[in-house]
């Protein structure tokens, strides 16, 4: 069976005030999903809600056909997800090949986790000889695939990414997106991510979901949404030109 995602109706409410209102769409194995809007949007709810840290107030989020957890206690059930969040937030304390293994540290001799990284490394165009730096002697970029390689180090069913190219430049954004398609083939991930970057998930990703007034305002192929773009859709890309 394919890993995918199914959200039914989905309503989150903070304070009397609608967050998310009736989403609905699918992410399937195979096909990376973005989805895009404008701030505020509620891009970052929808995900946190996905892998149960923030809670639903109606609707329904099926994970590979079973109900996922509604329960803010139990976030990232069952290493079923790798989570990539906005800020990258590595142990500057740690060395990369630390950071990338985190999960593990203390359950393998370091001999292992350190051959196991450099691998991983590997796979997000960084060199093994990263492996003995600290975060803080990283670029951005490189900050970024870091990230990247400690949420596939466990090898999830889903890779979920919240803005993975916030504050990259262009060609480093490029770098970015092709590594998450890449791994969603070479590692047989399923992908969900969000970005700002209306021209890259044309680009990179095989379906679009967009949110506008916390509700989805378009969904479908990447291909569709070149052929015929909604007056939003053009603006978003006018953004990143």
């Amino acid at each position: 069976m394919k890993n995918e995602i199914v959200l039914k109706n989905i309503c989150v409410s903070y304070e009397d005030k609608n967050v998310l209102s009736n989403v609905s769409f699918e992410v399937k194995q195979g096909l990376p999903t973005c989805i895009i809007g404008r701030g505020a949007s509620g891009k970052t709810t929808l995900l946190k809600s996905i892998v149960g840290l923030v809670n639903t107030t109606r609707g329904k989020i099926f994970i590979n056909q079973g109900p996922a957890a509604n329960n803010t206690d139990k976030p990232i059930q069952n290493n079923l997800f790798g989570v990539v969040f906005q800020k990258d937030a590595l142990f500057d304390s740690l060395y990369v090949w630390q950071n990338v293994m985190f999960q593990s540290l203390g359950n393998e001799d370091n001999k292992s986790l350190i051959l196991k990284s450099k691998k991983i490394l590997k796979n997000v165009g960084l060199s093994t000889n990263d492996a003995f730096l600290f975060p803080n002697e990283l670029s951005g970029g490189m900050r970024k695939r870091v990230a990247i390689a400690r949420a596939i180090s466990h090898n999830p069913k889903f890779l979920i990414l919240d803005e993975p190219t916030a504050g990259l430049d262009p060609i480093k954004s490029n770098l970015i997106f092709k590594i998450i398609s890449d791994l969603a083939i070479l590692n047989k991930v399923t992908v969900l991510a969000v970005t700002s970057d209306m021209k890259g998930a044309l680009k990179y990703f095989k379906r679009i979901i967009i949110l506008d007034n916390n509700k989805v305002h378009w969904k479908g192929t990447s291909a569709s949404a070149k052929k015929k773009p909604t007056n939003l859709m053009k603006d978003l890309f006018c953004k990143v030109q």
